[in-house]
Formats: structure tokens, sequence, C-alpha cells
């Protein structure tokens, strides 16, 4: 007889959830997430000076071999440039420091005052598929913090998928597999920026469902500036736009991620348009004046009324 097991944990700086619904040993299964949760924070962290993602920026500049997670990252986030024409760009970090980020956001004080960076042109970020080789321009600096974020609760959710359906909620990065029985999806609950209301509930059987907003994670410097953590590459100062939050539905963790910090940049207008336009993604978005917005297709995902929510976003 299936059961629906729970989880909650820390990892990567923000609270994991994580519920499965098995016949197997669903509490055992889902022991082993935080372990396998350190071992990509390990990894793919800025925050510890020896993980080897902090390695890789120590080294900006010369060519460096890294592991097998961190180049599958690498290529996802030059990818992602890509596809956002850079308004997506892994080599924020020097300005993410520049603006005040440069510690976990639980020990952010206040930072002196903010000094304009330039952001690197993340073409110069080289990499090397056959021997797994990475060239950070030099001064430069990688942050992968969201779609790392969704990129592991993918991984996190597939390890569980084989055993029935799951979801796991990374700090916000959702990813489903699967159906829980009787239920037409996972019910996912929206929530409106800065307030403890609910925007909308959506139905999420397979893919990942990412919120990027700017009113998350906000500090001020010594000179009485605020900030947060949305940099706007072209600009290397953190982002100035319409859009308080945008939620993208993909099949892909990390990309979900990168086109809802692309949508928030571009403005309300121009990011659902271009949104819109991507066929393999869906979504909405809330304006700093309270409207809400979604593209077409994200209405097959709107849950009806009567169903349970499983997971609410921050």
């Amino acid at each position: 007889m299936k059961q629906l097991f729970y989880l909650r944990f820390r990892a990567m700086g923000c609270t994991v959830e994580a519920k499965l619904e098995t016949a197997d040993d669903g509490g055992a299964l889902l022991a082993e997430l935080p372990a396998a949760a350190e071992r990509l924070e390990a990894c793919l962290s800025r925050f510890r000076p020896e993980s080897e993602l902090s390695r890789l920026n120590a080294a900006a500049g010369a060519m460096v071999v890294v592991s097998e997670t961190l180049f599958t990252l690498l290529v996802l986030a030059k990818n992602a440039a890509r596809l956002t024409d850079g308004l997506f760009n892994p080599l924020v970090l020097p300005a993410l420091i520049a603006a005040g980020y440069d510690r976990t956001f639980e020990a952010i004080q206040t930072p002196e005052a903010a000094t304009n960076v330039a952001v690197a042109d993340w073409r110069a970020l080289e990499l090397n598929p056959r021997t797994r080789e990475v060239r950070l321009p030099h001064g430069s600096g990688i942050d992968l913090g969201g779609i790392a974020k969704g990129w592991a609760a993918q991984q996190l959710v597939e390890s569980l998928a084989v055993h029935g359906p799951a979801i796991v909620n990374l700090g916000g990065d959702i990813a489903a597999r699967g159906t829980p029985e009787g239920e037409s999806g996972w019910r996912i609950a929206i929530g409106a920026p800065g307030t403890d209301a609910i925007t909308t509930s959506v139905n999420l059987s397979r893919g990942s469902l990412v919120t990027s907003a700017t009113d998350y994670r906000r500090w001020h410097t010594s000179d009485g500036r605020a900030q947060h953590h949305i940099i706007d590459p072209r600009t290397g100062q953190p982002a100035q736009t319409d859009v308080l939050s945008a939620t993208v539905i993909h099949a892909n963790g990390a990309l979900a991620d990168a086109f809802a910090k692309a949508v928030l940049l571009m403005g309300g207008e121009r990011g659902l348009h271009w949104l819109g336009g991507q066929w393999d993604a869906s979504g909405m978005l809330v304006r700093a004046d309270g409207t809400a917005l979604a593209t077409d297709r994200f209405t097959a995902f709107i849950a009806t009324e009567g169903e349970r929510d499983y997971e609410v976003l921050a």
C-alpha cells in the first residue's frame, strides 16, 4: 500500500522539503537526500572557500579541469546565457560582491556603499567538453546560485521518482515527477510577493517551477541604498524593473531559473511577450502595481478548487 512520506531539512542556505508517495520504505529513501544535497553544495557553493566552484573562481584566467557535476552546470549556464541573450549571465559574481552579497544572506549586515562593477561577457567563458577544461575571464567569477538550486532540485526528485510520485522544494525551486494517487498533479500555491496571500495555484506532474523575485533577499548598504540579489548584467547593479516576481515552468530546473531572471530583467510587457514565445516554457509575473499576468500556456497548469496545496513558494 502506498503512503505519502515527508522530509524537511536545511541545505544550500535554504529549507528543503521533499514528499514521496510509495509502497517502499519512503522514510529511508528520503533520509538519503541530505547527504546528496551536501555533496552538491560542497561542489557548487560560492560561500565555501574549499568548494570546487570557489577554487575555480580563484583560478580565473587559467585553464582548469573540473568535475562532471560542475562542468554540467557550466554548460547549462552558458546555454542559458545564449538563450536569454545574456540577461542571465553566470559571471555576475564580482558585481554581486560589490553590491554587498559577499557572504551567505543570513550573515549580511550593513556592507559598504556599492560600487559599479562591469560584468564580463558570458561568451568569454571557455568550456572544452572533451577534456572538461574551463577558463573564466580574468577578474571574473561564477555565481551559479539559482540555476544550481533548480538543477539540484531536479536531481533530487529524479532519485526519488523511481520509487513513486515525488516533489522537492529547494527554497522555492520546485521539481516534480509523477502524479499522487487521486490527484491531477502536485498542487503548488504561488505566493504573492511581499505578503502571505496566494496569487494562484497550479498542478505540476512533471517539470520544474521556479520563482525569481526582488522582494526576497534585500539589504541596505552603509549609505542607505536598498539592494537585492538580482543583478542586471548590463549595468552591474541590482535590477531596476517593474516586475516584482516571475514564475516559470520548464522541463529543466536550471533553465526555469534563468528564464525567470530574464523575464524579471526585461520588465512586464516585454518579459511576458518573450516568455510566451518560448515553446518549452510557460509562466506568470506580478508587477509592482500588483497586476498578475500569465502566458497562454500557463493557464493549462492552473488548479481547480477543492484540491490540496502541497507546497507554497516564498
